[in-house]
Order: structure tokens, then sequence, then C-alpha cells
């Protein structure tokens, strides 16, 4: 076979130089922190909070039935609560519940960036992968090569705004993404030190059963089982395989055995667990959604895939193609969407990525960079005109839209937040200095503005507009008010078609004492109701009525609130 058919990668030392260590550091600082600082409790992590604050605030069973405040939560399995509720117990002493379960958020993202950096290094240097031999010399070393895929791939992670999105809030997507990548850092760690890596990847392999969706843990107990008595690592078999098998089936399987002991909660987990096909909803979300969250590296994956489409069988192509028609498979049979979906598909393109993007031409790479200035530049003049707007009353029309969609907002100046939004905007400034100037070969480039421009408005994002957003994504201001509404005395509160994130952010902001939603608390007469105003299908605002009627009985309307962005659907406390 041609050489140069088989091995697409032309390199020498100059496309391999190191990156510098306080760059990444210091990237991967702000990345993680930004997004877990002046932040309020939002609406779309309050019910994955609830059930981490009711394990740490309750008892074992809490621990084995997840549940928020008594409703239980049956989509994902309880391993990202464990997590979240042994930092609250263990940190609520120096810091509030919320900002415990963001430390551990945070700890969960760096441990997850070190274990893809890991993996990728090892992969990197190994025989099958490495660039062609030039005839005078020159290419790289196997390290050399293996550490510019390693911080080229976490360059990718942090480019990624999806990855963002969904591991910078008190949700299951840290802890999706971190199980994934210790399955993966495990596997490939089992290919040379398989005494080692077998435990990684026995621990990786059961957190997944732990924290994934049912069906989708299935399909990733054939992937896993494929990729065991794949070539590469038939040779370790009899030792990788059993503790990778045991730890991983049996370790997920005594809690499906103690929570199956509860009926009720088996069967509203059973009602989750469903193959049907896949509906044209769910194909337009995919559609509309999945470049923008996988950008950069659904493309860097894919242009991966061609270019060593005549090595498919390394360890590399085996892996990525395989992590990629898991969650696709996944999603095809069981027509199954949750809230991290599309991060199921970060861990393959994330691998093949820089495998793709060392064998890109320089034409096709200065694409990525022009992009990147362009588009993280212009979204830095937006931030800036929106604070400015917020502040001056111009532009007029933005200004406009500011205020409608939070009334009575007031701006709050900080010297620090301010500070840091300046130095880093200067800093996006000399990164596209440098970028001019001195014009570098290494690889990572390519992606060192995409990165670098995300962290920058992930930045300016968590100091210069976290307070508008926390106006308008927090329930702070209405849980305050709704305790001072509801007696002390009180020690039960009916939830009638309350959502779960609703109920998790009162349950924190206001501490409710709702009632379980379970059946031997069908009976259980509560004095008040926590509602919303779709519920009750009222003729009339919620503000012109002092009593409703609701399951046959008249109830008193003792308080009114809302979120400003979803006024016309207030919440209702009841007394009968």
């Amino acid at each position: 076979m041609d050489i140069k058919a088989s091995n697409p990668l032309r390199l020498n030392q100059h496309d391999v130089a190191r990156l510098p260590r306080r760059y990444l550091f210091l990237l991967l600082t702000l990345y993680i922190a930004a997004g877990l600082t002046w932040r309020d409790l939002w609406r779309q992590e309050a019910g994955s909070f609830g059930i981490m604050l009711t394990m740490a605030q309750g008892g074992v069973s809490d621990w084995i039935y997840p549940n928020v405040a008594g409703l239980y939560s049956t989509t994902f399995g309880p391993l990202p609560y464990w997590i979240g509720a042994v930092f609250i117990r263990l940190f609520s002493f120096i810091m509030s519940p919320f900002n415990s379960a963001q430390f551990a958020i945070a700890c969960q993202g760096a441990l997850s960036a070190y274990l893809l950096w890991l993996g990728v290094y090892r992969l990197g240097k190994r025989d099958e992968l490495q660039p062609q031999r030039l005839a005078f010399g020159g290419e790289p070393s196997p390290t050399d090569y293996g550490r510019m895929l390693a911080d080229s791939a976490v360059l990718l992670l942090v480019a990624t705004y999806g990855v963002a999105a969904h591991t910078h809030d008190t949700s299951e997507g840290a802890t999706v993404l971190l199980v994934c990548m210790m399955w993966l850092c495990g596997a490939i760690s089992a290919l040379e030190r398989p005494a080692k890596g077998r435990w990684l990847w026995s621990l990786g392999f059961a957190g997944m059963g732990l924290t994934l969706p049912f069906t989708l843990f299935i399909f990733f107990i054939f992937t896993t089982l494929g990729v065991l008595f794949f070539t590469h690592w038939r040779e370790n078999s009899l030792h990788v395989t059993p503790v990778v098998i045991a730890i991983g089936l049996l370790t997920p399987a005594i809690w499906f055995f103690n929570m199956a002991q509860n009926p009720e909660f088996f069967l509203n987990w059973r009602s989750n667990q469903h193959f049907t096909p896949l509906s044209a909803d769910n194909v337009t979300f995919f559609g509309r959604n999945f470049f923008v969250f996988t950008w950069p590296i659904a493309p860097l994956g894919l242009w991966c895939i061609w270019r060593w489409r005549s090595r498919w069988s390394n360890p590399m192509m085996v892996l990525g193609v395989l992590l990629l028609l898991t969650p696709l498979g996944h999603l095809i049979i069981s027509g199954q969407r949750f809230d991290a979906s599309m991060l199921m598909f970060v861990p393959g393109f994330v691998l093949l990525a820089p495998f793709g993007l060392a064998t890109l031409n320089r034409g096709r790479a200065n694409i990525i960079d022009w992009f990147s200035l362009l588009t993280f530049s212009t979204l830095l003049l937006l931030v800036w005109m929106f604070w400015i707007a917020a502040w001056t009353g111009f532009p007029t029309q933005l200004t406009r839209n500011i205020f409608k969609l939070a009334p009575n907002f007031q701006m709050e100046f900080k010297w620090w937040p301010f500070s840091i939004a300046v130095l880093v905007s200067l800093g996006w400034l000399l990164i596209l200095n440098w970028r001019a100037r001195f014009q570098p070969r290494a690889l990572w480039k390519a992606v060192a503005l995409s990165s670098s421009g995300l962290v920058m408005i992930w930045v300016l994002l968590a100091t210069l507009i976290m307070p508008w957003l926390n106006y308008t994504r927090s329930y702070s201001e209405a849980g305050k008010a709704l305790t001072s509404n509801i007696p002390s005395e009180v020690s039960c509160v009916r939830a009638i078609d309350l959502p779960a994130n609703i109920r998790g952010a009162m349950y924190y902001y206001a501490n409710v004492p709702f009632v379980p939603e379970r059946s031997e608390f069908a009976k259980v007469n509560c004095p008040y109701v926590l509602t919303q105003e779709s519920t009750l299908k009222l003729n009339t605002p919620i503000k012109n009525t002092s009593s409703v009627q609701l399951h046959n009985q008249t109830w008193k309307v003792i308080w009114t609130g809302e979120r400003v962005s979803e006024r016309g659907n207030a919440l209702i406390l009841l007394r009968q």
C-alpha cells in the first residue's frame, strides 16, 4: 500500500511547537470559573439542584430514590446528584449549598479536561498514529506529537459552545462528560497499561450505568464489549475484561436492585425507558442546533474520519467512531431526547478532532482562524454595547429591548467584575496582535483563537451581563417574597402541576415544606397549595382575583409572583 495514501500526516518540529503551559492553565481556570461565579440558581438547573439539596438534607431513601422535595426524578441515574450532595454536606459550612454544588461542577470539569488530555496524549504516542518519516529527518518525536494533540484536544473542548452550555450549571451535564472521559481514558490506557487502565475504564463504565438513561447505557454495554474484544484490546482481554465487566455492570446493578424495591419509583422509572421511532420534532431540533452545539469539533471530527479512512482499524478511529455511533444508534432506535443528548456526541468528536486538525493544510486552518476572529470580535462589541446601553440608554432601540425583557431592572456597578471584563477584552486584542504579527506554524494555533474567544465571551457574560441574566433567569426574588407569605408553623404545602425546576427553586429559596408526590400522601389535607396560573385556566388575570375554584373547593389567593421572563404564568399560593 502506498504510504502517503495510508498515512495522511506529514509534519515537522515547527508544527508541534509547545503550547505555553501558563496560557493553557489560565484559559482553563477562566473557562471553569466563568459562569460559576456571581450567579444565582437559574430555572434550567433548579430541578437537578433540588435533588442534590434533598439528598444532602434527607435520609437514605432520598439517596436511593432521587427526588425534588418529594417529586421523583427518573430520567438520569443518581450519580450526578450524589456528587453534588456530597459536596453540599462537605462545604456548606463555608459556602451556600448552591455554591457547594457549583464547586462540584468545577471539580468535575477540571478532571474531565485532565482525563481528555491524558487519553489523547497516550493515544498520540502510539506507533500506528505517528506522522510520516521525512526524507531528511525533522519529523516530530512521539512525545512532542502526542503533547500537541492533547493540548489541541483540550483547546477544542474549551472552544465548543455546547460543552460550556451544559457543563457550567448544576445539572447532569458535567457528570455525563466526566464518566465518558473516564471510560475513554481508561480504554486508551488499557492498551499499554492494562493493570492500571482497567480500573479507570471500569469506573467510567460503572459511572455511565449510574448516570445515563438506562436505554443509552444498554447501547454502551454493547459498545464496551465490542471494544474489549477488538484486535487492539484482545491481547490483554484476560486481564482487562473481567474487571471492566464485573465493576461496570455489578455497580449499577446494585442500585437497580435497591431501586426496584420501591414499586412506585420503579414504575415511574420504567415508564421513561422506551423505544419509539425518532419523531420529526427531534430531527428538526438536532438539525437546527447540532452544528452550533458541536462547532468546531464536529467538522474536524468528520474530516478526520475522511482522511484516516484507509486506516479505519487503528484505536483512534475505533474509539472515535464507536463513540459517535452509540448515541446516534440510541437516538434513532429509542427516539429518546434528553437534556444532554447532544453532549453525548462530544467524546467521539473531541477524540477525533485533534487528529483531523493535524491533517489540515494551512488554508483550511486559516478558515477556522478567520471565522473565530470575526465571530468573537463581533460578539465582544455586542456585549459591551449591551452593557453601555443598559447604563446610558444609547442605542435607544437596544435599551428598549433590554428593559422590555427585564422591567424595573436596575444595573449595579461593581469594580471587580468590570476590571476583569476590561482585562479579558484587552487580552483578546493581544491574542489577535500575536496571531497577526508572528504567524505561528504550530497546529494548535488554528483553535487557539476559538478557545480564547469563547472563554472571553464567557467571562464577559459572567461579569458585565450576569446581573441582567440573574434578574431574568432566577427565582430568587419570587422565592424570597414567597417566604414571607407562608407561616413558619405550616408543615404541608401541596404542589399542583408544578414543574420540577420551579419546585426545586422554591424548596431552596423559600424552604417550602412540599408534601411528597406519592400515593401514601395523596389524601393528606394541606391547607396551602402552590400552583401556576396556567393550571387554573382563569378568565380574568390572577391579580384581579381574590379566590379561585380548585378541585371543587374554594381557595383564597394569598400571594402571586413570577419570573420577569414568564409574565402571564404567575406562581400562585392558595389557602383553603
